[in-house]
């Protein structure tokens, strides 16, 4: 195993590699303020990556992205952080989002699940022994369609139900984002699976960390849960964090997209009932009725980053610098359109679930436990 500053700087220099040329990376030695409290932290709890420091030029954004993905994914509470880590792996699978597989599938290897990454990146659950697991990662799953009837099963207590509904929003937005600001995994197609158990063990040290809940939740200001996520009142260090994060995204929209466009990428949100569109992007354009020019365009690409970001490209972006859009707008547009995105799988989420009987808790905090 690397040492832990060589490790760190090996998975930054990697994770890094394959961001788009509209975004610029920052460093620990060049960070100040905010974004070196961010990646301070980040470097002790967890290790930095190119998700994080793509959002460099608006700090209060990469908090928001760090401060949830740390309260939400990387801190045990009723459900364990490997399990979380898993959970994301398989949405990242179905969300199509190549480097936060990888990412996350080397992180379950990482704490010793290795049964677990390998039946997620084979898609294969019968590798798994543990029943609630496969459960769980079913119902992730089918969490990117509203209709889903495997989001109708009583898989969560009603006291894992925010924890588990939470981890939808952070791994949503992670996956939107990491499509915007970066171009793929850096992890080569040939002996895959090797490689991601090789990081994995490297990887040791970050899975096995028992986080203190709540140490990153003051780095963003106090805001009010918005009615959407009520779902997460049950759990106050979730609920606080989910607020704060909502509050920087919707004050940052502010600079780039006047409040009618805001609403009119809403209402085709709302809409929204989830699953993968057809390639070609012509489907998005019946989502821009009504708007023009500038608009029009920023509306374009919110709304691909919500709904299909996989489809986003260069060109895209190239078209918006090219009107004027500098490297923290388009980082504040792509957050809102994540964001947007997954407060809306997290509603439909929350709308379908249907609490386990009581007796069937114990099963996942034995796993919890034996963390």
């Amino acid at each position: 195993m690397l040492p832990r500053k060589l490790r760190n700087s090996l998975f930054d220099q990697l994770s890094g590699s394959t961001m788009r040329p509209f975004f610029t990376p920052i460093s620990t030695k060049e960070a100040s303020g905010l974004q070196a409290r961010v990646l301070e932290q980040a470097e002790r709890d967890f290790f930095v990556n190119g998700a994080i420091t793509s959002h460099a030029s608006c700090p209060e954004l990469m908090a928001g992205l760090w401060v949830s993905g740390r309260e939400v994914a990387l801190v045990g509470d009723h459900l364990p952080a490997w399990l979380k880590k898993a959970m994301g792996a398989a949405l990242s699978q179905e969300n199509r989002c190549a480097y936060c597989e990888d990412m996350l599938l080397s992180l379950t290897h990482g704490a010793k699940e290795n049964a677990v990454a390998s039946s997620i990146r084979k898609h294969d659950p019968d590798q798994i022994q543990q029943p609630d697991v496969r459960d769980k990662l079913e119902w992730i799953r089918a969490a990117i369609e509203a209709d889903a009837p495997a989001l109708r099963r009583p898989i969560f207590s009603n006291e894992e139900m925010p924890e588990a509904i939470a981890t939808v929003v952070a791994f949503s937005y992670t996956n939107k984002i990491s499509d915007f600001t970066l171009d793929g995994s850096p992890v080569p197609d040939l002996a895959r699976g090797a490689a991601l158990r090789a990081f994995g063990i490297e990887l040791e040290e970050s899975a096995a960390m028992d986080l203190e809940p709540g140490t990153s939740i003051d780095m963003l200001p106090p805001a009010t849960l918005a009615s959407d996520m009520a779902w997460a009142q049950g759990n106050a260090r979730i609920a606080d964090s989910l607020a704060r994060w909502a509050g920087v995204v919707d004050r940052h929209i502010q600079d780039i997209l006047p409040t009618e466009t805001q609403a009119h990428i809403r209402a085709r949100l709302t809409e929204w009932q989830g699953g993968h569109p057809p390639l070609s992007r012509a489907w998005v354009e019946s989502d821009l009725e009504g708007l023009t020019g500038l608009q029009k365009d920023l509306a374009r690409v919110a709304i691909l980053v919500a709904k299909a970001s996989y489809q986003i490209d260069d060109g895209l972006l190239e078209g918006l610098v090219k009107q004027g859009l500098c490297e923290a707008d388009l980082v504040k547009l792509g957050a809102f359109g994540a964001f947007s995105g997954a407060r809306r799988v997290a509603e439909w989420t929350a709308q379908a679930f249907v609490p386990a009987p009581a007796t069937a808790a114990p099963g996942t905090r034995a796993l919890s436990q034996a963390q």
